[in-house]
């Protein structure tokens, strides 16, 4: 038997190619991925970094490429089956074997349709590879080290495959032609022993090296984006067979490292050399605060912490330390995760400013909207709508599905921005989990805002931590600061300590052990700011006529004031009575808008509040939450309800952000007025927040003082704050509803560890169904206004969107809503199954321009967003 019997088997078919053959021989298909996973690896240090962290028990590099690429060749070996060939009968018969149903097989239409070559590929090694060793492995020892890489490479089309034996029995054909799959597999793994393991001084009597869950991640997560370019048949061609497997591949590396395919396809780019931090700074700019220690930190894969205080330029730090580590080769690519969809589009002008000037040219991608995408990225996603035999287990189809998704290709660029949650989905039991996993694993991943996520998704981030410590990657987190509990967990998911007590600014380096705090030179300490406090105690913390009237006048007198509230109700409420008594502009902005809207609202409230904001006359914003992150705003007065310590700093931080030469009369000193309950009940604020103990803590500290001191007040109050002991006086009441909070909390984050380690069966990657699994309740549902014609509420047919567009489509018509809605949702649509799968479908007519209605009396504008009732005024 010699190889070349391997090439009667076809690997990929379509009447519809353009030229001959219209099939491509399956040995070639499976040299095709294996030749894009050699040009990757040769192409890329930090990948080669990767898979040595990965895989600890072969030190030799040489012999792990060699192992990498032969399990990556091995991804397809169930297509080398009766079943899965009799998909196309004539680029069957072309290939030399000519089948009969009824004469040669018994095979059902039904049983050819729903085989799945994976789980089959898997299933057929588990069965025969004691032969392919030559040897009987009683004690399967053997086969403990080859089913984890078998596992990944076989799952390469969204899930992990396990060795379904009860799928080889009985089927229903001759033996010979039984015997003739079983012997060309045979076949076929023999050749890939001369053509990878032989020449590294390895064969098949040889075990594969250790393949921990993080490396079969890895592993399987490169395999599928290999096998994802190795499919697309403009750099593939269909061939002949005339070449030896040798040749074939020889030709197919050098085809892809002369035409710097990875590069062209977006997948790869080499960084420029690392310039320093001041190029990342303003025109007369100079590194400041914790940026001056950047450059000092060991160009090593770890986990960098940086807490300094909003403002003071921690973005700019954490992408200088990520462009060091690629110009050392250490990460390829940037995640750089927010908390919210906002925060994320906020981000894409800084960073593509960054990728011209770390790349020159780079795949910068969004995730949650539309932006600019390298073209041939794109093309992979148009011309993956063609369907051919395979149908949709077609890897150029899946590729396509995948990518349409912004959400899910930022983590195939260079430089991805998405939400925290894309991030989380990289350890949930989602199909193509891996892929994010493997982007993850290449990338440096930088949290933003590290201290705004709770218990459950902490508990998520953690196990990610875990993964990019175990692959290689590094991570950088940002906060303006944290309680010491939180920041020990994150180190210890990085297997690094630290102390309790820290300097501030602080800046943690670990990689692994005990880590030191860096803080700066005195010279470069935050300077010291003075912030006025005046708690006013209101029914239910809302603005009373006289408050109304202070900030009415605050905004004819020339003012720029935000009004800062916890609820979407008390903002839209407080917006229109503002507007009721004066003619200064309102704004109000939150989260309860179609995304494309909140968008435009975002870009408005940068306009009209942000650092270069023209300031020459009054105006008002009442927003909610979406102000505290990432937004660079600068207003003249700041109003906000109570909230928890952490989260008042960060809205504190828009209170006269920039240094100016002139602010209006009466507002020339930092001053914010806390809008407090009249008694220690927080009503709906506790379910908003967790529990009563971090609002009655923050509000007690805010009674005691007329001022707050920075820097000292972000580690002085925060763990007052955040302190398990009770305080003297402290009422039984809020102990007590810490206590019941803290059970529940350690019960959250360890459902989210629990969560990690199911399997994908049960799930599907549908991102707007699995959003409520990365975030515990809060905006949990997703609702998608529609009329009752099938139209979004921006006029489009949602039947006549194009399929690859039709997935950004929905997400910028969608709108959040918290899951305590659900009730009153009952009677919405939701599809189980495809592209609307997940949304909920609000029917809504239009009663005015910009406005619509649904008939549970719900109310969509551009400008209020969606409100549970009808208002007389719009």
């Amino acid at each position: 038997m010699t190889p070349h019997h391997s090439l009667s088997y076809w690997g990929k078919a379509d009447p519809a190619y353009p030229g001959e053959p219209k099939w491509h021989p399956l040995a070639y298909h499976c040299l095709d991925v294996a030749a894009v996973a050699c040009a990757w690896w040769e192409s890329c240090a930090s990948l080669r970094g990767n898979f040595a962290m990965a895989f600890p028990a072969e030190p030799d590099k040489e012999r792990l490429r060699a192992w990498v690429l032969f399990f990556v060749a091995l991804h397809d070996l169930g297509k080398f089956d009766l079943r899965f060939q009799l998909k196309a009968l004539d680029a069957l018969a072309a290939a030399g074997r000519k089948l009969t149903r009824g004469e040669d097989h018994d095979i059902s239409l039904k049983e050819i349709a729903d085989f799945d070559h994976g789980h089959a590929g898997i299933a057929w090694a588990r069965r025969e590879y004691p032969t392919w060793l030559a040897h009987t492995d009683g004690d399967l020892t053997s086969w403990s080290c080859w089913e984890p890489w078998l596992a990944a490479v076989t799952g390469h089309h969204g899930d992990y495959c396990p060795p379904l034996m009860e799928g080889l029995a009985g089927i229903e054909a001759d033996d010979a032609l039984i015997g003739h799959d079983r012997e060309a597999r045979q076949a076929f793994v023999v050749a890939l022993e001369t053509l990878f393991l032989r020449p590294a001084g390895l064969s098949l009597q040889d075990l594969p090296p250790v393949c921990s869950l993080p490396a079969r991640a890895l592993l399987a997560g490169f395999c599928a984006s290999c096998d994802w370019l190795g499919s697309n048949v403009t750099e593939f061609d269909y061939r002949a067979r005339d070449m030896t497997l040798q040749d074939y591949l020889d030709e197919r590396v050098a085809h892809i490292e002369s035409s710097h395919l990875l590069e062209s396809y977006g997948l790869f780019a080499p960084s420029k050399y690392y310039a320093g931090l001041a190029t990342l700074l303003k025109t007369g700019e100079s590194p400041r605060g914790v940026q001056t220690e950047i450059d000092g930190l060991p160009a090593v894969p770890s986990l960098t912490l940086i807490e300094a205080p909003t403002g003071s330029g921690k973005t700019e730090a954490a992408l200088a330390y990520a462009w060091r580590l690629l110009a050392m080769g250490v990460a390829d690519s940037i995640v750089f995760a927010l908390p919210t969809q906002a925060t994320a589009n906020a981000m894409l002008k800084r960073v593509e400013a960054f990728a011209m000037q770390a790349y020159g040219k780079a795949n910068v991608v969004l995730a949650h909207g539309k932006s600019k995408l390298n073209e041939n990225f794109q093309a992979l996603v148009e011309r993956g709508q063609h369907l051919t035999a395979q149908g949709r287990e077609e890897a150029a189809v899946q590729c396509a599905a995948w990518l349409a998704s912004s959400r899910k290709r930022v983590f195939l660029g260079q430089i991805g921005v998405c939400t925290v949650d894309q991030v989380l989905l990289s350890v949930l039991p989602v199909r193509h989990k891996f892929v994010r996993g493997f982007g993850l694993a290449k990338s440096v991943l930088i949290v933003d805002e590290v201290h705004a996520y709770d218990a459950y998704m902490h508990g998520l981030l953690g196990e990610v931590l875990k993964n990019q410590k175990a692959c290689g990657g590094s991570a950088v987190l940002l906060s303006a600061t944290l309680p010491a509990r939180l920041r020990a967990k994150l180190l210890a998911a990085w297997n690094s300590r630290g102390p309790d007590v820290a300097p501030y600014p602080a800046l943690w380096h670990a990689t692994g052990g005990e880590t030191e705090p860096k803080t700066v030179m005195p010279e470069h300490r935050p300077p010291r700011r003075e912030v006025g406090i005046e708690c006013l105690r209101l029914a239910g913390a809302f603005p009373d006529d006289a408050l109304i009237d202070r900030i009415v006048a605050a905004g004819e007198s020339g003012a720029l004031v935000a009004v800062v509230v916890n609820l979407v109700d008390d903002a839209q409420r407080l917006a229109r009575l503002l507007r009721e008594r004066t003619q200064v502009e309102v704004d109000v902005f939150h989260a309860r808008y179609r995304f494309v809207d909140r968008q435009r609202k975002e870009a408005a409230v940068l306009l009209h509040y942000g650092r270069n904001a023209p300031r020459t006359a009054g105006r008002i914003l009442v927003a909610t939450q979406v102000v505290e992150q990432s937004l660079d705003l600068d207003f003249d007065w700041l109003l906000t309800q109570i909230c928890p310590v952490d989260l008042l700093f960060q809205r504190l931080g828009r209170l006269h952000r920039h240094v100016r030469e002139k602010r209006p009369s009466g507002f020339e000193a930092p001053r914010c007025t806390v809008l407090t309950v009249e008694g220690d009940d927080y009503g709906v604020f506790e379910l908003i927040y967790g529990h009563a103990r971090v609002l009655w803590r923050t509000d007690t500290l805010l009674a005691r003082h007329d001022t707050l001191i920075f820097p000292e007040a972000y580690r002085d109050w925060i763990e007052q704050v955040y302190q398990r002991d009770d305080w003297e006086a402290e009422p039984e009441r809020i102990a007590c509803d810490f206590t019941r909070f803290s059970s529940v909390q350690m019960g959250r984050e360890k459902d989210a560890q629990r969560l990690t380690t199911m399997t994908v069966s049960s799930f599907r990657d549908e991102d707007d169904r699995v959003t409520g699994l990365t975030r515990d309740g809060e905006m949990s549902l997703t609702l998608l206004p529609v009329t009752a014609d099938g139209r979004l509420l921006d006029g489009r047919r949602i039947k006549d969107i194009p399929e690859h567009e039709l997935a950004e489509a929905l997400n910028l018509g969608a709108v959040p809503a918290p899951a305590s809605w659900k009730k009153m949702l009952h009677d919405c649509p939701m599809d189980t199954d495809g592209p609307l799968a997940g949304y909920r479908q609000l029917v809504m007519s239009a009663v005015s321009e910009g406005r619509w209605q649904s008939r549970n009396g719900m109310i969509y504008s551009h400008d209020f967003g969606l409100e549970k009732r009808s208002h007389e005024s719009a």
